[in-house]
């Protein structure tokens, strides 16, 4: 009798498992949707556009569910800067296949992050946005705890390059800085490159630039600078540019040309 009673029990656990399973799964599908919602009205509304109740008007679900999942506007600027660095992430995480010198390995996650901006660029300033005071102060503590999980996990992702290139003695790390100034050095040169490109045909002095070329460009000037080997003058990097995209990236390329 007691066996019975406890293969009951453990039928029943297993039962309110799956169904628990299965909500948490729900509910993280609906928040999916209401995020790619959202960054359809900012794409045509821009920031200062995106309401909570524009979120609600455009969606199939009521004021108390969107409120359910974010708390505020600013709660759901921080949700979308999730998302961007997960896909930011995940693009960055297939250039680990990618064979070359450590440089070459970080001019591939470079090319992760360009591609980011191009297919996704409203979550790409999103990233930005969600670093302001305004928006932290309203964020719901559950999303800046995943926020900075991510950041963090991103951050160590990229300082790897730096730590295999010092080990490989391709790298020297002087002046007493550590790996935190040079990913910052990193992330600045490709934020700010990318981030002024996606305007170029509203500046004058960019819109003749070739955006792949100009970014590759600026990375060289920047590692050529740290004098991380082999230099630009020692290496083909045009064509380690294009053997990136080639070996790594060639669907994406191909979906953003479809």
């Amino acid at each position: 009798m007691n066996f019975c009673k406890r293969e009951k029990n453990q039928d029943e656990k297993c039962l309110i498992g799956k169904l628990t399973s299965k909500r948490q799964q729900t509910i993280a599908d609906r928040e999916q949707e209401l995020l790619k919602i959202a960054e359809a009205v900012m794409e045509r509304e821009g920031f200062a556009g995106l309401t909570m109740d524009k979120l609600v008007a455009a969606c199939d679900y009521s004021k108390g569910t969107v409120y359910n999942h974010f708390n505020s506007k600013e709660d759901l600027l921080c949700a979308l800067c999730i998302k961007g660095l997960k896909l930011s992430l995940q693009l960055c995480k297939k250039t680990l296949a990618f064979e070359g010198s450590s440089r070459e390995r970080s001019l591939a996650v470079h090319y992760a992050y360009r591609l980011h901006s191009i297919t996704h660029p409203t979550l790409f300033f999103c990233i930005l946005t969600a670093k302001t005071p305004a928006v932290r102060e309203k964020a719901s503590e559950h999303h800046l705890k995943q926020q900075e999980l991510l950041e963090k996990e991103m951050a160590q992702f990229c300082e790897g390059s730096f730590k295999e290139a010092v080990e490989k003695k391709e790298l020297n790390i002087s002046m007493g800085m550590g790996f935190n100034s040079y990913n910052f050095a990193n992330w600045a040169m490709s934020f700010g490159s990318n981030a002024l490109l996606m305007v170029a045909n509203e500046t004058e002095t960019l819109r003749t630039l070739d955006h792949d070329m100009a970014i590759l460009h600026n990375l060289s000037l920047l590692m050529d600078g740290m004098g991380w080997r082999p230099l630009s003058s020692e290496w083909d990097y045009l064509n380690t540019w294009q053997r990136i995209k080639d070996e790594v990236f060639a669907e994406e390329v191909a979906a953003l040309s479809r």
